[in-house]
């Protein structure tokens, strides 16, 4: 992962913060001033301040290093705090009578302004971020970053390109990222999780479809655990070896089995085979016991259990300052 990848989108990310972003952006209007020059078509504007992308009616004009010399070219000159703008068939009357705006780049901008902020969320949480780039570990978001790290993102991108035009708002929008409480400061104290971190959600087992036929209705109804799983991480593989229906009153011809990882690899030790499904809590792995809802089974209906554990839990703890 780049240093400098944003997290979030520079269109619908921040228009989900901020309906009406596109005004924000950050153009200011030129007095109407034109004088003219020595050469026939360029004119010149005085005391413009500093402009890296030229606007004429909303439309950008095109810049050059050299003098200008075709139609919506122009050049500014630092040392003059002016540019020249060529326009044929023109006059100091007509060009004081369009609109004039200096700026950036409307993409150029937002980009900038998202990587900024994204080194910001990076200093301010201080704990690593890790892209998902199986689409398979995304979610029902299919992102590749978490949800409150691309929120919080588009909310501080936002609150910087609003800030020069409407303070108040722009503190609001920070407010929701930075205050006490705060997206980005409940991540950082731990009231959320990442994917990849350990919770109590994730020692208890994490399930998610791997290849289920259309047909089955049954499911993994819930985990039983007696402690932390005997394992720091596992992506736990239970497959229906035997299909059938399992229902109350009628004896269950559906068997599983379960496969752990080994020296090799993920899913390569089956550690349960043809156990009959039978309603109860039923082996699983790593201490941890399985329960099936009735239902319809397919063979090689497939489900990923997944067990991470490590020594300190992420989800409870807050902190403080003391002073004394």
């Amino acid at each position: 992962m780049s240093y400098q990848e944003a997290f979030c989108n520079s269109t619908t990310d921040l228009q989900a913060c901020v309906s009406d972003i596109d005004r924000y952006d950050r153009k200011r209007v030129l007095m109407s001033n034109f004088i003219t020059t020595d050469t026939s078509n360029l004119y010149q504007l005085m005391n413009t301040g500093h402009v890296e992308q030229l606007y004429r009616d909303g439309i950008e004009m095109t810049a050059v290093t050299d003098s200008p010399n075709a139609d919506n070219e122009y050049n500014y000159s630092s040392s003059t705090d002016s540019f020249q703008f060529f326009l044929s068939s023109s006059s100091v009357n007509a060009l004081n009578s369009s609109v004039f705006e200096a700026g950036e780049d409307w993409n150029t901008l937002k980009t900038k302004v998202i990587n900024e902020q994204a080194d910001h969320i990076r200093s301010f949480l201080n704990r690593p971020i890790y892209k998902r780039g199986n689409a398979n570990y995304q979610g029902a978001a299919a992102r590749p970053y978490d949800f409150i790290v691309i929120r919080c993102n588009a909310l501080l991108a936002c609150a910087d390109l609003v800030r020069s035009q409407d303070p108040e708002k722009a503190d609001e929008l920070e407010e929701r990222v930075l205050g006490e409480d705060g997206l980005l400061v409940k991540l950082k104290r731990r009231d959320y999780v990442m994917w990849n971190e350990t919770s109590f959600r994730s020692e208890s087992g994490v399930i998610r479809e791997i290849s289920v036929n259309g047909s089955t209705t049954g499911y993994i109804e819930d985990i039983k655990m007696f402690g932390p799983p005997s394992t720091d991480y596992d992506e736990v593989r239970v497959v229906i070896s035997t299909a059938g229906t399992f229902s109350p009153g009628t004896a269950s011809t559906v068997k599983y089995d379960v496969f752990t990882k080994d020296d090799t690899g993920l899913r390569r030790h089956k550690s349960v085979d043809a156990e009959v499904m039978n309603g109860d809590y039923q082996p699983l792995a790593y201490g941890a016991l399985i329960r099936f809802q009735a239902g319809v089974y397919t063979v090689n209906d497939e489900w990923s259990i997944t067990f991470q554990s490590d020594e300190v839990q992420m989800g409870t703890v807050r902190s403080g300052q003391i002073y004394r």
